[in-house]
């Protein structure tokens, strides 16, 4: 799942030949934009092809594939292209090397058609077979990939396809709009894929991110942990779904939340903190008419930071536990909170101590259960964690242990590079001495993780 240049050239084909087909419905043929589009398309056809002899593009329900190589920020990003194909029975197209500029033009004609024009044809395989298209042959869509495809996910390409994700979805319950949920299940299915291929790859694009807790970046990881939880709990892909949508919208209610209580740099007021604590219900209010996973992911804004106890806001019934998802959230979306940037008046914890801070809550405001799973998961040192090993030398914490949480794996720093890893759980000559604030020891830990490329 390292990155390579394909996917490169895919996000730049897909993005050309969408912008190709845009222009080709707003003007003419001959305009000189359609003109200069064209021939961008024509190119970046040609680059794909350079190495390889035919390039594979299919449509599973609303995601863009590259041969078995799941592509959701680039679905994100060409929407608009994806539908047009889907609307037209093309959930395949094979792009064969020889390929002509008349038959790229061909095929956009096939994409921008209207509907009517390619069924009167006889379909999209028979409108580009009538236009002499040989090189280029198309198939109908499916709702899944084979059962014995293994796919493979990009997991810069899933979080940041869920950095857009949290973004649309906040501006569209900040406009009153409709929840585009089907974008989000892009984002999804991708991070699922990933967190079970390897549960530790999103961790690293996670951390040393400067963001706060209103952000889209933290919509996104509360999303990846609250997965990584349910994957330890044994949940199914379609309970991951629902989970992850939870996550994924358990704070939405704050786009009703005054933008100026949610940025304050000084203390709240009591009124103002009652504004701000409100935001659950608002959460609850926004997605309680969605169908499917919306109606769990209403319950979960409303109760994730009901305590476990039920000593949290707002008031749940008398005898009333939270929803196990909501339980499940609210572990994930505490430790994401405290260890991201925060307002003036408080300063965010390191993640060792935000993991201290988590155990003292277990039982009243986290479920034991839930909780001790996370803390088991994550470490003690959980990954981003600037260290100091028994020997003085700093390290950066780069995955936990499977067995032994105070003993995870360490990359040294070296002249402001990481150098030797060492798995201190098999290593045990050495141990680290203490956890370190990075801005107090001057450590840029983002671009470190940057370095870090541990095999997955």
């Amino acid at each position: 799942m390292k990155p390579t240049r394909q996917p490169t050239v895919t996000a730049t084909l897909l993005r050309y030949l969408a912008t190709a087909s845009k222009h080709r419905v707003m003007y003419p043929a001959e305009h000189p934009i359609v003109k200069r589009a064209m021939d961008d398309l024509v190119q970046v056809v040609d680059l794909l092809l350079r190495d390889r002899d035919i390039v594979t593009f299919q449509i599973y329900s609303d995601t863009f594939f590259l041969e078995n190589q799941m592509l959701p920020e680039e679905s994100l990003r060409n929407a608009a292209l994806l539908a047009s194909c889907l609307e037209r029975g093309v959930g395949m197209f094979a792009l064969q090397r020889g390929i002509t500029a008349a038959e790229v033009h061909a095929f956009v004609g096939v994409v921008t058609a209207t509907v009517a024009t390619v069924r009167a044809a006889g379909g999209a395989e028979a409108m580009l077979r009538a236009s002499g298209v040989r090189r280029i042959t198309v198939g109908p869509p499916r709702d899944a990939p084979p059962a014995d495809m293994p796919v493979e996910v990009e997991p810069v390409s899933a979080y940041d396809a869920g950095h857009t994700v949290a973004q649309d979805l906040q501006a569209q319950a900040a406009r009153r709009q409709s929840l585009d949920i089907n974008k989000a299940r892009v984002f999804l299915t991708a991070a699922i894929e990933v967190v079970l291929d390897n549960r530790w790859a999103l961790l690293g694009l996670m951390t040393g991110k400067n963001y706060d807790e209103s952000s889209s970046y933290h919509a996104v990881n509360v999303a990846i942990l609250a997965l990584l939880v349910g994957t330890r709990l044994g949940l199914e892909r379609q309970a991951l779904m629902a989970l992850g949508m939870s996550a994924l919208l358990h704070d939405i209610g704050k786009v009703r939340v005054p933008r100026d209580l949610l940025n304050r740099a000084t203390a709240l007021s009591p009124q103002d903190q009652e504004a701000l604590d409100r935001h659950p219900a608002h959460g609850g209010d926004i997605l309680r008419d969605l169908e499917g996973l919306g109606r769990v992911a209403a319950v979960c804004a409303l109760e994730h930071h009901a305590g476990n106890d039920g000593s949290g806001y707002p008031r749940l019934p008398a005898k009333t536990r939270p929803h196990l998802f909501s339980r499940i959230v609210a572990v994930a979306d505490a430790y994401d909170t405290v260890t991201s940037a925060r307002r003036g008046t408080q300063r965010k914890l390191r993640p060792d101590l935000a993991m201290r801070w988590i155990a003292v809550g277990l039982g009243s405001s986290y479920d034991p259960v839930v909780g001790k799973v996370f803390l088991r998961m994550m470490g003690a040192y959980p990954v981003g964690s600037l260290v100091q090993l028994e020997d003085k030398h700093l390290a950066l914490v780069v995955r936990p242990s499977e067995s032994r949480v105070e003993r995870p794996v360490v990359q040294v720093i070296r002249d402001g590079r990481l150098a030797d890893t060492i798995d201190l759980n098999a290593n045990t000559a050495i141990a680290i001495a203490v956890g370190l604030d990075p801005d107090e020891a001057n450590v840029d830990v983002e671009a470190l993780m940057a370095q870090q490329q541990l095999p997955a």
